[in-house]
């Protein structure tokens, strides 16, 4: 049988041994939520918030899209406009390849010259959503915010958007969405959401809150 000296060596030694493989655990569980921290503004929503169907087929055919708009761009100096979008066949505008239930949406554009919004709207209600698709031309010298990439960002020409709104045929709300209530739809992984909210822009959509909830306190 070891001397007792030796006996409490090897506990104490155990011991360690067992607390080093807690704190690494700690540390590893520790990095890891960091790593997977999401700096989500108040004005974004993960795309799980659309419902399956309808709303991810839209989703997915106005990100499909892009590339089309982008080299129709290139090509007339201009951003096309939904008419031409359809003649070239592009989905969703072109509602020949939706399915059945998406074929009342009707799109419309709205060209900022630095930048361009689609808008779908359901005039049935089939989908309760009505959805916005901007593209921002990054090295313009004016262009809406918030947007993903930096001001003449050498590795972006074109920043891309989904917004939504909860409603089937929200009018258009103009430059300012976050403001007027809509919501920029982003995946889990998106880049974003790495880097924390612009105060300046969190501090004035809950300005225009405040003022939408005193106007509808206000008894006149």
């Amino acid at each position: 049988m070891p001397p007792l000296d030796a006996r409490r060596e090897t506990v104490w030694l155990l011991l360690c041994i067992a607390a080093i493989v807690v704190l690494m655990g700690v540390r590893f569980v520790m990095s890891a939520s960091q790593s997977e921290q999401k700096y989500m503004r108040s004005y974004q929503r993960l795309d799980n918030v659309l419902e399956s169907g309808g709303q991810r087929t839209i989703y997915q055919s106005l990100l499909a899209s892009v590339r089309e708009v982008e080299a129709i761009r290139d090509m007339e100096g201009i951003w096309p406009e939904v008419e031409l979008l359809q003649m070239e066949q592009v989905p969703p505008f072109d509602i020949q390849f939706l399915p059945r239930r998406l074929k009342n949406y009707t799109w419309s554009s709205y060209d900022g010259g630095s930048w361009v919004d689609y808008v779908g709207q359901n005039p049935g209600g089939s989908e309760p959503v009505t959805f916005l698709l901007r593209l921002i031309d990054l090295h313009a010298e004016y262009h809406p915010h918030p947007h993903p990439g930096l001001d003449y960002d050498p590795n972006m020409q074109v920043a891309v958007q989904i917004w939504i709104y909860p409603e089937p045929n929200r009018p258009y709300p103009g430059e300012r969405l976050p403001e007027a209530g809509w919501l920029w739809v982003v995946r889990p992984d998106d880049w974003t959401l790495k880097k924390p909210a612009d105060r300046k822009i969190l501090e004035a959509v809950e300005q225009q809150r405040k003022g939408k909830i005193e106007k509808k306190e206000d008894p006149k």
